[in-house]
């Protein structure tokens, strides 16, 4: 959609935002948005011929002497963008679960790694601070097992990923 001067001035004031958002949930007649907004129905038809100019709005006319108002697709996506905030959050922890999952991977575990900042302090070495710092085994911190949380977590954050994208797509195609 192309933002034009007469698109920011017909969305310049409250109450033609007001009718555009009555106007997204179903079509309404001018007679209905007077009664809705409790202004006059010639205000209500001066807004809605700015909108109208504006290519937000547009007449329907069902035959009968009601003339009705509908938003057009541009006036839809003003008002209602094509990518709810949901999906962005569900991208946003899945990105984010995928960063914790494969946190793990990157740092490094075991006694040493706990164990070396204080090593370098007191000049010892890294198995002698280790020794002091950390009573369980080496063996049994560091262990070279995978973790299965951390492995889940990266998985779910992949598939809330796959999702988000998915749901993203195929609104832009509507």
């Amino acid at each position: 959609m192309e933002i034009t001067k007469k698109t920011i001035k017909a969305l310049s004031s409250d109450t033609r935002l007001e009718i555009l958002r009555l106007l997204v949930r179903r079509r309404k007649i001018a007679a209905d948005i007077a009664k809705i907004l409790k202004l006059a129905p010639s205000t209500v038809n001066e807004h809605l011929k700015k909108l109208e100019e504006a290519g937000l709005v547009k007449r329907k006319e069902t035959g009968h002497k009601w003339i009705y108002f509908e938003v057009t697709e541009d006036g839809r996506n003003l008002v209602q963008p094509r990518s709810p905030m949901q999906f962005v959050l569900v991208l946003c922890l899945g990105v984010l679960m995928m960063l914790v999952g494969g946190f793990k991977s990157l740092v490094p575990s075991g006694a040493e790694t706990f164990a070396a900042p204080l090593a370098q302090k007191a000049g010892e070495t890294a198995a002698e601070a280790g020794a002091d710092v950390v009573r369980a085994p080496v063996e049994a911190v560091s262990g070279t097992g995978i973790d299965w949380l951390l492995v889940l977590v990266a998985v779910v954050g992949i598939v809330l990923v796959i999702i988000g994208l998915y749901n993203i797509v195929k609104l832009r195609k509507k």
